[in-house]
């Protein structure tokens, strides 16, 4: 080859050389192969000769990312007077995500005298973007108007660029709104800027006047704008952007595909996005991943197991997002089984556990009542690599569980390491004593906020106000959110309201209600709730008043289920099931049980069922809450001496309560039921909540 190459270099111009040998450059797809052609060049002596084939060998050594050797090989040139090889590795720098050193770079041409020219800036600005250096990246912007390439076109849509992804969407929007051209190249910048910053309808109203000046998407533009939608959980824009994607052919590019389909699963149309999946010519880990999270955001994880068994069967290979996704389902499943096994399965197959994921591994852990092993992970994390996050996990399980004084404990531990509490863990310890009564260690540490320069924010008053309020303390609770700096948001007047109906106090009801109904209009659980204080005070009226308006505004009370899992396999029940096969002796079993217990003074709290019914029918929708027949069903088919693990999607009710307690005792029974709130341990006819949930 270099034979060949002397040949060349005595028989032709050099500009006929040059032509040879970019051909050679730009199909060149391997380092050896390329060096090779360097190595030709430098032998024969025309890179000295040739800055445009000098560019190419840098540009084509980035590409490999060997930046020191194509730094090296500028180096080596005659670039004292040439802008153009400047700006040729300025470029191979920003490009190949090496932004340090481009600003660093930038900074010695600076120093060499070579004035930036328009060719310099875009890269110079892409690097203080993906640095996020955004006082770098202002300085920038004052010689770009110092040297004149203010209306420069690309220049401007570096800044708009630069700006935007520095997360400084006004100044950008000044830019945009000064340049003298725009493409749609540019009006997409703008658009995403405010998508990302979660300004979804800006981002639209953008949309607007760019079709207006006569643009149309391209799949780029889709992309974002299909996000935006899905923000705003708006169904029927999301149709139309989808039926823009396939009339504009768009269809075929995967990223349009992937977000079209997230789109509909932040719309909560998941048979929509199950069809665009099923129907995607070409699926990508990405779109795999999508449908995953798809079903988890709407509560479908067993879906998402599903999934993911067979995605495991597919060409695609998954990654630590996919497991990440998986890893939540299960959580929400609760699944021993399924958490043991999604862990072997990262183990087994090498997938990198970095923090996050090794953090989302003990939080699936704890939430699958397996704080043993949660706690055993944590022990085991290199000190180096231990981080508030996994405090703030430890923190928030032992809470979850009802283990308030040990969350403390572990609390104290972090601060006595010096690791810097966040509001995260602030609103984790809050929560571990709000579920134990431990009003003056909460007290505490709301205090301990200030010290820390933790800002008080709504999530950490609501745990507040439900520490109060499970205590009693509804007048203290309720000053409280007076004395908030910013409003009470409903997650804040929600706490109250659940106080109120534990203790019953109708009037500060009626005051959480309002200001829940005003928050949020469409939110079924306040309505229910809300009802049942007024059934609990015999105020009928009320009562019927609320539950019309449930019905004009076409709100329903969520279905309770509870699950268990027997052997690997999980089971559903539902409060007054069918009857088959399977349900007829579970009923049978509930049936026994019930009597049994009342030998042992068990007296069935009929407040726990709808007060517009006759007595003997509140007796038997009693006795067929769906928790009783998860319970029945375990004592029928899981081992004695083995735990009975159930999962309710709502807050267990003070009978069934009563009736778990009843049966831990005299059927020797150790019973996990995790609700919304929290774990129930019921163990000897006792409950680890002590009876404060």
């Amino acid at each position: 080859m270099i034979r060949w190459g002397l040949t060349l270099r005595k028989n032709n111009p050099i500009n006929k050389i040059e032509h040879h040998y970019d051909k050679f450059i730009q199909s060149c797809n391997t380092l050896r192969i390329l060096t090779q052609i360097h190595s030709i060049l430098t032998t024969t002596g025309i890179i000295k000769q040739s800055v445009h084939l000098t560019a190419r060998i840098i540009i084509k050594y980035s590409n490999f990312l060997h930046l020191q050797t194509a730094r090296h090989v500028f180096d080596s040139t005659d670039h004292d007077t040439s802008s153009f090889l400047w700006n040729t590795m300025l470029r191979a720098y920003a490009n190949s995500g090496f932004s340090s050193d481009a600003l660093e770079f930038y900074s010695l041409m600076r120093k060499a005298d070579f004035t930036p020219n328009n060719y310099t800036f875009p890269f110079v600005l892409k690097s203080c973007a993906a640095s996020l250096l955004i006082t770098h990246g202002k300085l920038v912007h004052s010689e770009v108007l110092r040297t004149g390439f203010g209306s420069d076109v690309y220049v401007e849509a570096a800044l708009v660029d630069m700006y935007a992804g520095c997360g400084i969407i006004d100044d950008a929007r000044k830019v945009f709104d000064k340049m003298s051209k725009r493409d749609v190249v540019c009006w997409t910048t703008m658009i995403t800027a405010y998508e990302q910053a979660e300004r979804a309808e800006t981002a639209l109203c953008l949309l607007s006047q760019m079709q207006q000046e006569g643009f149309v998407m391209d799949w780029v533009a889709t992309v974002t704008v299909a996000s935006a939608v899905g923000q705003l959980g708006d169904a029927k824009r999301g149709r139309a952007v989808h039926g823009y994607a396939v009339r504009h052919g768009l269809f075929y590019e995967v990223p349009v595909v992937n977000s079209v389909l997230a789109m509909y699963a932040k719309c909560g149309e998941v048979e929509v996005a199950e069809m665009v999946f099923e129907r995607a010519e070409e699926r990508n880990v990405i779109t795999w991943n999508s449908m995953l999270t798809c079903y988890v955001q709407n509560g479908l994880a067993s879906e998402a197991i599903d999934l993911f068994e067979r995605m495991k069967t597919s060409d695609v290979n998954l990654n630590q997002v996919t497991v990440l996704i998986v890893v939540s389902a299960c959580s929400y499943l609760g699944s021993r089984q399924q958490a043991a096994k999604i862990h072997d399965f990262i183990v087994q197959n090498k997938i990198d556990i970095n923090q996050t994921l090794r953090n989302a591994i003990m939080d699936m852990y704890a939430k699958c009542a397996d704080l043993d092993t949660a706690l055993k992970m944590f022990i085991e994390i290199p000190v180096n690599q231990l981080d508030v996050s996994a405090w703030n996990t430890l923190i928030a399980g032992y809470g979850m569980h009802g283990y308030g004084k040990q969350a403390l404990d572990v609390f104290n531990q972090m601060k006595d390491e010096n690791f810097q509490p966040n509001h995260i863990t602030f609103t984790s310890v809050l929560s571990a004593c709000s579920h134990s009564g431990l009003v003056n260690e909460g007290k505490k540490c709301f205090a301990e906020m200030e010290i820390f320069s933790v800002a008080k924010e709504p999530k950490h008053y609501a745990c507040m106000v439900d520490m109060y309020g499970r205590a009693g303390l509804l007048n203290e609770a309720y000053e409280l959110i007076k004395d908030m700096k910013s409003h009470a948001n409903d997650e804040v007047w929600g706490a109250l309201l659940l106080a109120c109906k534990i203790h019953g106090n109708t009037n500060l009801a009626e005051v959480a209600a309002d200001n829940l109904f005003y928050l949020e209009p469409q939110h079924t659980g306040y309505y229910v709730l809300m009802s049942n204080i007024y059934a609990d005070s015999r105020n009928w009226q009320e009562v019927g008043n609320l539950r019309r308006d449930m019905k004009n505004k076409g709100l329903r009370k969520p279905a309770a289920v509870s699950l268990i899992e027997v052997n690997n396999e999980l089971y559903g029940f539902r409060t007054g099931e069918h009857m088959d096969s399977v349900t007829r002796n579970v009923y049978q079993k509930v049936e026994r049980v019930v009597v049994e217990l009342k030998m042992e003074g068990y007296v069935p709290d009929l407040s726990c069922v709808f007060h517009d019914v006759e007595d003997e029918d509140k007796h038997g929708m009693l006795n067929y809450h769906g928790e009783k027949l998860a319970l029945a069903f375990g004592l029928m088919n899981v081992d004695v001496g083995l735990p009975i693990f159930i999962n309710k999607n709502l807050r267990v009710c003070s009978d069934c309560h009563s009736v778990f307690k009843l049966v831990s005792r005299v059927y020797g029974r150790k019973i996990v039921v995790r609700d919304v709130n929290r774990f129930h341990h019921f163990e000897d006819g006792l409950c680890s909540c002590n009876d404060y949930w």
